[in-house]
């Protein structure tokens, strides 16, 4: 299991060389990471999408870079999401880092926590799990990773597109997570709580998973006007918000 007294935990990013400014924000946190710090958590949606660890350009290894010098001083974690799903160890190994399943325990500020994107949690939305079921199987997903890259390429524009539009025809952004699904997560692993992102509903939940019995859920917001991060003490965790314009201030 990991152990860390101290660790930041960010989320959704949404990497685009086309939104410079959260790509400027998230090298700033970088530079302003604590001396103390021992560990960077990135749980999934890195990067708006991912087609394979050989179609990195050079804004890619630009962030791979800044990582992997990061990675001497401070132990790096990066887990897939629903729009970077296709990365491998070979970026993660780019970066300095180590590519960690979903969901992922470790201990964190002296609590065990369980940490994942969160998509797999939003059980009610039913078409996106049939997808999900998909398009993560690992034939399927070797497939894809074999097509030509401008085939890859139209492939994730298409489906970033058809997300969008869904998103619209809905009237609402992202569909939350399913409660049960997240009681049933914190009852089946011997964790004191749970983090995640994907839903962009930064906030700090309680949930009553037996009599007298609570457990706390953190969610992580996306980078957007706004950037969000989580910050692990021994004993204490602390939900940070901030402006994408002026940038965090750790």
């Amino acid at each position: 299991m990991l152990i860390y007294d101290r660790a930041i935990v960010i989320s959704d990013l949404h990497l685009m060389e086309n939104r410079p400014a959260i790509t400027r924000a998230f090298f700033q946190l970088l530079d302003q990471l604590p001396d103390r710090t021992q560990a960077l958590f990135i749980l999934g949606d890195f990067f708006e999408y991912w087609v394979g660890d050989d179609a990195a350009s050079e804004f890619h290894l630009e962030i791979a870079d800044r990582l992997r010098a990061l990675s001497s001083s401070i132990d790096i974690y990066l887990m897939v999401g629903n729009r970077d799903f296709a990365m491998r160890d070979g970026y993660a190994q780019r970066c300095g880092g180590t590519l960690i399943q979903d969901p992922t325990i470790a201990k964190l500020g002296g609590s065990r926590w369980l940490l994942s994107h969160g998509d797999g949690l939003c059980t009610d939305d039913k078409a996106y799990q049939r997808y999900r079921r998909i398009i993560q199987n690992r034939w399927v997903l070797g497939t894809l990773l074999r097509l030509p890259l401008p085939w890859r390429l139209r492939i994730a524009e298409k489906l970033r597109q058809s997300s969008k539009d869904q998103s619209r025809a809905r009237m609402v952004r992202y569909v939350d997570v399913n409660e049960s699904a997240v009681i049933e997560s914190l009852m089946s692993t011997d964790v004191d709580g749970l983090v995640h992102g994907h839903t962009h509903m930064a906030d700090w939940h309680l949930h009553s998973v037996a009599k007298g019995v609570t457990k706390p859920r953190l969610v992580l917001g996306d980078w957007y006007q706004h950037g969000w991060y989580l910050s692990f003490e021994p004993e204490h965790q602390q939900l940070h918000r901030f402006s994408i314009e002026t940038g965090p201030t750790l």
